[in-house]
């Protein structure tokens, strides 16, 4: 008689979880199949291409208007920018023009003057040495060595000065005055010229000499002999 009793589980037994490899993993699930792509027919590609290639166009219609009318601006401005400096240049130009005219007249003005204010000094200097007894053909070696720097000319045309540098010459070169000749005793006649003819005769001389040679000393030497003589 067999007394192994069989043993009673109070749960049923699953034996594969005791199997040398474990649990059977779950099955994979069967991937589902990609959606076929949905064909767009050609025409509508074309369709749409056009379509915003055309709001692209309406988009920059006006590009090309704006871009000449801003490059018309651009070239107005610059022209405008050029005309006003060729203005600027050109009144920069007359301005610089009308003071170097300005300057040139100025200049010969005061050169014209300044020769002019020579000749009514020579002349006042020669005068007054014709009566220093400086004789004529001295004169212009008395011009020469005078001093005239303190002689001046007066607007109205006055000489100050030129009798103070005929005596300041005459004290430093004595040898320019004519020793004074005694005079005679009477005449052809045994008479002496009366003043009055000697002074007629001597103011003649000198408007005569002036007549003939036209220099302003000679004519500014009669105006003075004459004024002396009261004649």
């Amino acid at each position: 008689m067999n007394t192994e009793t069989t043993p009673v589980y109070r749960y049923p037994l699953n034996l594969q979880l005791f199997a040398e490899n474990g649990p059977p993993a779950d099955p994979e699930p069967t991937p589902e199949p990609a959606p076929e792509p949905k064909l767009v027919p050609q025409d509508e590609v074309d369709r749409i291409v056009a379509d915003r290639l055309a709001r692209e166009r309406k988009k920059y219609a006006d590009y090309d208007d704006i871009k000449a009318k801003l490059a018309a601006l651009e070239q107005a401005e610059e022209e405008r920018k050029k005309a006003e400096m060729s203005e600027a240049e050109r009144l920069a130009a007359e301005l610089e023009e009308a003071r170097k005219k300005a300057q040139e007249a100025e200049e010969a003005k005061s050169a014209a003057l300044t020769s002019a204010n020579q000749r009514l000094i020579n002349a006042e200097f020669r005068a007054l040495a014709r009566d220093a007894n400086i004789p004529a053909d001295r004169l212009d070696a008395a011009l020469k060595l005078a001093d005239l720097s303190a002689v001046t000319v007066s607007e109205d045309g006055n000489v100050t000065g030129a009798k103070e540098a005929v005596e300041a010459l005459v004290t430093a070169h004595g040898y320019l005055v004519e020793k004074a000749q005694p005079k005679p005793i009477g005449g052809a006649s045994g008479a002496e010229p009366t003043p009055e003819k000697t002074k007629e005769k001597l103011l003649e001389a000198a408007a005569e000499k002036a007549r003939k040679s036209g220099r302003l000393e000679d004519q500014v030497a009669y105006a003075k002999l004459k004024r002396e003589l009261n004649l």
